[in-house]
């Protein structure tokens, strides 16, 4: 009964021992001592039998590799022993007589299996701080959907996940998880309601500098074309003997355009970004060796610009009182009459 020593009778709750003399029920193989057999007069989990349980041990080989099969492969979960799938994340744990004890690398959540070297990841400190472990979604080979972690590093794009979080600085897990979205499904439309509401503006703090000096030129130009129409409309004789028959029409297409412009940021601005990004690290790559060095230029080619944010608005505001100010006296009267 050696098999049975250190497990516990399910009715005293004592440990077996090697003298015990043990029965075992026939139905799931849980062990009892025999007087408490007798005792009860049937096993415990009865109620049980029907769907399908059946008694996993507590101690011994068999229990250490029930217990290895119990830890999911996914996301590292310690489940009840026997179990058929992980109770976090739903993917289908592997059985004690298919993966046996002594590989506890592979059991480890992808985020905690170490890298070429083959040691475990350390706890992030100092700059590998901003490196998370973010939860996706992805379907097991039966077709179940199940919750895939992704940690600090595994790859994503070519690029691990560290690295790309050093880069992104401030929201990491919310840029992550669309760059591992569109990753994997090639669909590059992601809506930012930043990049909507705040146009040029989210591009400059992102430091993507192209993009965001066309948007901002464009805007501007949209800006100089409606202002122009507002004068015409409340002072023509501003403009002389210049033909502004054209204007209302411009307008309208700079009204529209202006709009349009917004939509086409909030769609692909995070997409730009992710390309923008993705060259900037690569080159990164290239050049420096992973370890300090790396981190440290990632951080600093990364991360966001709140001066240039500034600078964008004040050029704007700049740019508008400009307008206003070579309008003349009388459009800004009737600006001020009006409430503007």
């Amino acid at each position: 009964m050696a098999r049975y020593t250190g497990n516990h009778c399910p009715v005293c709750e004592q440990a077996f021992t090697d003298e015990d003399d043990i029965v075992v029920c026939p139905d799931c193989g849980t062990p009892y001592h025999r007087a408490c057999w007798q005792k009860t007069g049937a096993c415990m989990h009865q109620s049980e039998h029907a769907a399908g349980f059946e008694w996993q041990p507590e101690f011994g080989p068999e229990a250490e590799a029930a217990a290895h099969a119990a830890v999911c492969p996914n996301c590292g979960t310690h489940n009840q022993p026997g179990s058929a799938r992980c109770a976090h994340c739903g993917v289908p744990l592997p059985s004690a007589q298919d993966q046996p004890a002594g590989q506890p690398e592979d059991s480890r959540p992808i985020y905690a299996r170490g890298g070429e070297s083959g040691g475990a990841y350390p706890p992030p400190t100092g700059p590998q701080r901003n490196a998370p472990r973010m939860e996706t979604y992805g379907a097991a080979p039966d077709g179940h959907a199940y919750r895939r972690e992704v940690g600090p590093d595994d790859a994503i794009d070519g690029i691990k996940a560290r690295d790309w979080a050093a880069f992104v600085g401030r929201s990491p897990v919310y840029y992550l998880m669309h760059f591992f979205r569109m990753s994997e499904t090639k669909q590059r439309v992601t809506f930012s309601f930043s990049a909507f509401f705040f146009g040029p503006a989210y591009l400059f703090y992102r430091k993507l500098w192209k993009e965001g000096i066309v948007t901002a030129v464009l805007m501007l130009f949209f800006t100089l074309i409606s202002t122009l129409d507002l004068i015409a409309y409340y002072d023509a004789d501003f403009f002389g003997t210049l033909p502004i028959g054209w204007l209302p029409y411009a307008s309208t297409i700079c009204y529209v355009g202006s709009w349009a412009l917004r939509v086409l940021l909030g769609l692909f601005a995070v997409s730009w970004y992710q390309k923008r990004a993705k060259a900037r690290i690569q080159n990164i790559y290239a050049h420096c060796p992973e370890g300090e060095a790396r981190t440290d230029a990632l951080l600093q080619a990364g991360g966001v610009s709140v001066p240039a944010v500034v600078i964008y608005f004040v050029v704007s505001l700049v740019f508008e009182l400009a307008l206003l100010y070579l309008s003349g006296p009388t459009f800004l009267g009737l600006m001020y009459d009006l409430g503007w």
